[in-house]
Protein backbone atom coordinates (compact mmCIF):
# COMPACT_ATOMS: atom_id res chain seq x y z
CA UNK A 1 0.00 0.00 0.00
CA UNK A 2 1.33 3.23 -0.61
CA UNK A 3 2.23 5.32 2.17
CA UNK A 4 0.59 8.50 0.00
CA UNK A 5 -2.65 6.57 1.50
CA UNK A 6 -3.64 6.40 5.07
CA UNK A 7 -6.51 3.78 5.76
CA UNK A 8 -7.26 2.97 9.04
CA UNK A 9 -10.69 0.53 9.67
CA UNK A 10 -12.26 0.03 12.92
CA UNK A 11 -14.80 -3.43 13.05
CA UNK A 12 -17.12 -2.91 16.40
CA UNK A 13 -17.86 -5.35 18.79
CA UNK A 14 -20.49 -6.83 20.89
CA UNK A 15 -23.87 -5.55 19.62
CA UNK A 16 -23.08 -3.63 16.82
CA UNK A 17 -20.96 -6.49 14.94
CA UNK A 18 -24.06 -8.18 14.15
CA UNK A 19 -25.24 -5.37 12.15
CA UNK A 20 -21.56 -3.26 10.98
CA UNK A 21 -18.57 -4.33 8.86
CA UNK A 22 -16.14 -1.69 9.97
CA UNK A 23 -16.30 1.98 10.23
CA UNK A 24 -13.37 3.26 8.06
CA UNK A 25 -11.66 6.62 7.33
CA UNK A 26 -9.12 7.13 4.91
CA UNK A 27 -6.67 10.06 3.28
CA UNK A 28 -4.36 11.09 0.59
CA UNK A 29 -1.21 13.26 1.22
CA UNK A 30 -1.58 16.36 -0.22
CA UNK A 31 1.83 16.24 -1.89
CA UNK A 32 1.13 12.95 -3.82
CA UNK A 33 2.12 13.06 -7.10
CA UNK A 34 -0.57 10.79 -8.44
CA UNK A 35 -4.06 9.67 -7.54
CA UNK A 36 -4.72 6.46 -5.33
CA UNK A 37 -6.94 4.11 -7.05
CA UNK A 38 -8.05 0.98 -5.85
CA UNK A 39 -10.98 -1.68 -6.06
CA UNK A 40 -13.38 -2.45 -3.55
CA UNK A 41 -14.07 -5.88 -4.14
CA UNK A 42 -17.79 -7.02 -3.92
CA UNK A 43 -19.32 -8.32 -0.99
CA UNK A 44 -23.27 -7.84 -1.03
CA UNK A 45 -23.54 -5.07 1.16
CA UNK A 46 -23.86 -1.80 1.15
CA UNK A 47 -23.44 1.71 3.49
CA UNK A 48 -22.29 5.19 3.16
CA UNK A 49 -19.32 7.57 2.87
CA UNK A 50 -19.34 11.40 3.74
CA UNK A 51 -16.53 13.23 1.50
CA UNK A 52 -14.71 15.71 3.54
CA UNK A 53 -12.06 16.97 0.54
CA UNK A 54 -11.75 17.06 -2.91
CA UNK A 55 -13.56 15.64 -5.17
CA UNK A 56 -13.31 11.56 -6.19
CA UNK A 57 -14.39 9.05 -8.47
CA UNK A 58 -16.45 6.26 -7.85
CA UNK A 59 -16.26 4.23 -10.96
CA UNK A 60 -17.36 6.65 -13.60
CA UNK A 61 -19.64 8.79 -10.93
CA UNK A 62 -17.70 11.83 -9.25
CA UNK A 63 -18.44 12.46 -6.15
CA UNK A 64 -18.25 16.16 -5.05
CA UNK A 65 -17.89 17.04 -1.03
CA UNK A 66 -20.79 15.41 1.10
CA UNK A 67 -22.93 12.19 1.89
CA UNK A 68 -23.54 9.31 -0.32
CA UNK A 69 -25.70 6.21 0.33
CA UNK A 70 -24.23 3.65 -1.72
CA UNK A 71 -26.04 0.66 -3.64
CA UNK A 72 -25.16 -2.97 -2.93
CA UNK A 73 -21.79 -4.40 -3.91
CA UNK A 74 -22.33 -6.86 -6.95
CA UNK A 75 -19.05 -6.38 -8.22
CA UNK A 76 -15.65 -4.87 -7.44
CA UNK A 77 -16.36 -0.98 -8.17
CA UNK A 78 -12.73 1.25 -8.40
CA UNK A 79 -12.32 4.27 -6.49
CA UNK A 80 -9.97 7.09 -6.95
CA UNK A 81 -8.76 9.50 -5.04
CA UNK A 82 -6.96 12.89 -5.51
CA UNK A 83 -4.29 14.17 -3.86
CA UNK A 84 -5.99 16.07 -0.52
CA UNK A 85 -8.81 13.47 -0.44
CA UNK A 86 -10.59 12.64 3.13
CA UNK A 87 -13.23 9.90 2.90
CA UNK A 88 -14.80 8.29 5.50
CA UNK A 89 -17.78 5.76 6.11
CA UNK A 90 -19.87 2.95 6.89
CA UNK A 91 -20.03 -0.63 5.50
CA UNK A 92 -23.10 -2.46 6.92
CA UNK A 93 -23.53 -6.51 6.91
CA UNK A 94 -25.77 -8.26 4.07
CA UNK A 95 -29.15 -6.78 4.05
CA UNK A 96 -28.67 -4.85 6.82
CA UNK A 97 -28.57 -1.56 4.49
CA UNK A 98 -32.59 -2.13 3.81
CA UNK A 99 -33.21 -2.81 7.06
CA UNK A 100 -31.05 0.42 8.57
CA UNK A 101 -31.77 2.98 5.72
CA UNK A 102 -34.75 1.35 4.50
CA UNK A 103 -34.11 1.55 0.86
CA UNK A 104 -31.79 -0.46 -1.89
CA UNK A 105 -30.20 2.45 -3.76
CA UNK A 106 -29.71 1.64 -7.59
CA UNK A 107 -26.60 3.97 -7.90
CA UNK A 108 -24.78 6.29 -5.58
CA UNK A 109 -27.18 8.55 -3.97
CA UNK A 110 -26.56 12.26 -2.68
CA UNK A 111 -27.65 12.60 1.12
CA UNK A 112 -29.67 15.29 0.68
CA UNK A 113 -30.94 17.96 3.71
CA UNK A 114 -33.82 16.82 4.24
CA UNK A 115 -33.11 13.14 4.48
CA UNK A 116 -36.63 11.08 4.17
CA UNK A 117 -35.56 8.97 6.87
CA UNK A 118 -34.69 9.74 10.56
CA UNK A 119 -31.29 9.09 10.96
CA UNK A 120 -30.20 12.28 10.96
CA UNK A 121 -27.38 11.36 8.40
CA UNK A 122 -26.91 15.26 7.29
CA UNK A 123 -26.29 16.31 11.03
CA UNK A 124 -23.48 13.21 11.09
CA UNK A 125 -21.96 15.11 7.91
CA UNK A 126 -21.69 18.25 9.86
CA UNK A 127 -20.32 17.12 12.53
CA UNK A 128 -17.53 14.84 10.58
CA UNK A 129 -16.13 18.07 8.53
CA UNK A 130 -15.51 19.38 12.06
CA UNK A 131 -13.26 15.88 13.50
CA UNK A 132 -10.17 16.17 12.83
CA UNK A 133 -8.31 12.78 12.15
CA UNK A 134 -8.67 9.24 11.55
CA UNK A 135 -9.51 8.51 15.13
CA UNK A 136 -11.99 11.36 15.67
CA UNK A 137 -14.17 10.84 12.77
CA UNK A 138 -13.76 7.14 13.80
CA UNK A 139 -15.18 7.56 17.16
CA UNK A 140 -17.68 9.98 16.13
CA UNK A 141 -18.97 7.37 13.25
CA UNK A 142 -19.27 4.31 16.25
CA UNK A 143 -21.10 6.70 18.30
CA UNK A 144 -23.37 7.80 16.41
CA UNK A 145 -24.17 4.17 15.27
CA UNK A 146 -24.67 3.07 18.63
CA UNK A 147 -27.49 5.89 18.86
CA UNK A 148 -29.23 5.40 16.21
CA UNK A 149 -28.81 1.54 15.83
CA UNK A 150 -31.11 0.09 19.10
CA UNK A 151 -31.91 -2.64 18.53
CA UNK A 152 -30.21 -5.83 16.32
CA UNK A 153 -33.09 -8.09 15.49
CA UNK A 154 -34.03 -6.38 11.81
CA UNK A 155 -33.55 -9.10 9.57
CA UNK A 156 -36.38 -11.39 9.03
CA UNK A 157 -35.21 -14.71 10.81
CA UNK A 158 -35.71 -17.06 7.42
CA UNK A 159 -33.29 -14.54 5.35
CA UNK A 160 -30.67 -15.24 8.01
CA UNK A 161 -30.95 -18.53 8.04
CA UNK A 162 -30.75 -18.53 4.07
CA UNK A 163 -27.98 -16.13 4.06
CA UNK A 164 -26.04 -18.89 6.81
CA UNK A 165 -27.03 -21.40 4.28
CA UNK A 166 -25.65 -20.28 1.19
CA UNK A 167 -22.54 -19.34 2.70
CA UNK A 168 -22.32 -22.89 3.66
CA UNK A 169 -22.36 -24.35 0.09
CA UNK A 170 -25.94 -25.55 0.45
CA UNK A 171 -27.72 -24.97 -3.09
CA UNK A 172 -30.09 -22.44 -3.90
CA UNK A 173 -32.69 -24.73 -4.52
CA UNK A 174 -32.20 -26.59 -1.22
CA UNK A 175 -33.19 -23.67 0.65
CA UNK A 176 -36.99 -24.11 1.03
CA UNK A 177 -35.93 -26.87 3.35
CA UNK A 178 -33.63 -25.46 5.68
CA UNK A 179 -36.08 -21.90 6.41
CA UNK A 180 -39.08 -23.13 6.59
CA UNK A 181 -39.85 -20.56 3.09
CA UNK A 182 -41.34 -21.87 0.05
CA UNK A 183 -38.73 -20.98 -3.56
CA UNK A 184 -40.63 -18.19 -4.60
CA UNK A 185 -41.08 -16.34 -0.92
CA UNK A 186 -37.15 -17.19 -0.62
CA UNK A 187 -36.51 -15.22 -3.71
CA UNK A 188 -38.60 -12.47 -2.95
CA UNK A 189 -37.07 -12.01 0.14
CA UNK A 190 -33.61 -11.56 -1.62
CA UNK A 191 -34.78 -9.45 -3.99
CA UNK A 192 -36.29 -6.80 -0.97
CA UNK A 193 -33.44 -7.14 1.15
CA UNK A 194 -30.21 -7.51 -1.04
CA UNK A 195 -31.59 -6.83 -4.83
CA UNK A 196 -30.24 -9.92 -5.88
CA UNK A 197 -31.31 -13.52 -6.41
CA UNK A 198 -29.87 -16.02 -3.49
CA UNK A 199 -27.75 -17.89 -6.38
CA UNK A 200 -26.05 -14.23 -6.90
CA UNK A 201 -25.32 -14.22 -3.69
CA UNK A 202 -23.79 -17.53 -3.69
CA UNK A 203 -21.58 -16.35 -6.44
CA UNK A 204 -20.32 -13.41 -4.68
CA UNK A 205 -19.95 -15.34 -1.49
CA UNK A 206 -17.52 -17.86 -3.35
CA UNK A 207 -14.99 -15.36 -5.07
CA UNK A 208 -15.24 -13.52 -1.55
CA UNK A 209 -14.03 -16.54 0.32
CA UNK A 210 -11.43 -17.23 -2.53
CA UNK A 211 -9.90 -13.72 -2.35
CA UNK A 212 -9.85 -13.92 1.44
CA UNK A 213 -7.64 -17.29 0.97
CA UNK A 214 -5.73 -15.92 -1.23
CA UNK A 215 -4.55 -12.62 0.20
CA UNK A 216 -3.09 -14.52 3.24
CA UNK A 217 -1.88 -17.36 1.42
CA UNK A 218 -1.15 -16.03 -2.72
CA UNK A 219 0.44 -19.03 -3.26
CA UNK A 220 -1.95 -21.59 -2.97
CA UNK A 221 -2.32 -23.73 -6.00
CA UNK A 222 -6.17 -22.45 -7.67
CA UNK A 223 -7.10 -25.91 -9.03
CA UNK A 224 -6.99 -26.50 -5.32
CA UNK A 225 -8.24 -23.63 -4.10
CA UNK A 226 -11.32 -23.51 -6.43
CA UNK A 227 -12.51 -27.04 -5.74
CA UNK A 228 -12.48 -26.39 -1.94
CA UNK A 229 -14.27 -23.16 -2.31
CA UNK A 230 -17.00 -24.99 -4.43
CA UNK A 231 -16.33 -24.16 -8.00
CA UNK A 232 -16.69 -26.52 -10.58
CA UNK A 233 -12.86 -26.28 -11.93
CA UNK A 234 -10.10 -23.68 -11.67
CA UNK A 235 -11.79 -22.57 -15.20
CA UNK A 236 -14.92 -21.98 -13.61
CA UNK A 237 -13.67 -19.95 -10.76
CA UNK A 238 -11.62 -17.50 -13.44
CA UNK A 239 -14.81 -16.85 -14.72
CA UNK A 240 -16.40 -15.80 -11.76
CA UNK A 241 -13.53 -13.93 -10.52
CA UNK A 242 -13.28 -11.96 -13.76
CA UNK A 243 -16.77 -10.95 -13.85
CA UNK A 244 -17.13 -10.71 -10.09
CA UNK A 245 -13.63 -9.42 -8.51
CA UNK A 246 -12.52 -7.76 -11.92
CA UNK A 247 -9.36 -9.47 -11.90
CA UNK A 248 -7.80 -13.02 -11.98
CA UNK A 249 -7.31 -15.48 -9.62
CA UNK A 250 -3.35 -15.17 -10.81
CA UNK A 251 -3.14 -11.70 -11.21
CA UNK A 252 -4.58 -11.44 -7.62
CA UNK A 253 -1.96 -13.38 -6.18
CA UNK A 254 0.45 -11.98 -8.23
CA UNK A 255 -0.75 -8.74 -6.78
CA UNK A 256 -0.69 -9.80 -2.85
CA UNK A 257 2.81 -11.11 -3.35
CA UNK A 258 4.29 -7.79 -5.13
CA UNK A 259 2.66 -5.75 -2.15
CA UNK A 260 4.05 -7.60 0.34
CA UNK A 261 7.78 -7.48 -1.52
CA UNK A 262 7.06 -3.50 -1.52
CA UNK A 263 6.01 -3.48 1.94
CA UNK A 264 9.11 -5.52 3.27
CA UNK A 265 11.31 -3.55 0.71
CA UNK A 266 9.93 0.18 2.42
CA UNK A 267 10.63 -1.49 5.68
CA UNK A 268 14.20 -2.55 4.96
CA UNK A 269 14.77 1.05 3.87
CA UNK A 270 13.31 2.80 6.40
CA UNK A 271 15.49 0.12 9.07
CA UNK A 272 18.55 0.86 7.03
CA UNK A 273 18.71 4.70 7.92
CA UNK A 274 18.58 4.09 11.36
Amino acid sequence: MPENLDFTLFQPKGRLASMVQGVWSSSVATDSPNNIERWLQSDACSGFLFNLSEPIQLNDISISTGGVLLPVSKQAQLITLPPGAVVVGVRFHPAMSFAILGNIYQQATLIKKPVTHNLSLETLGDQLEQARGHFARIVLLYRWLDTMLQTTDIIPAPLVSALKALEGEKSPGELSSHVLLSQRQIERHFQKWLNMTPKYYQRISRVRNALKVLKLHPETALVDLALSIGFTDQAHMTREFKYIARITPKHYSQKVMDDKSNVLSIKTQKSAKH
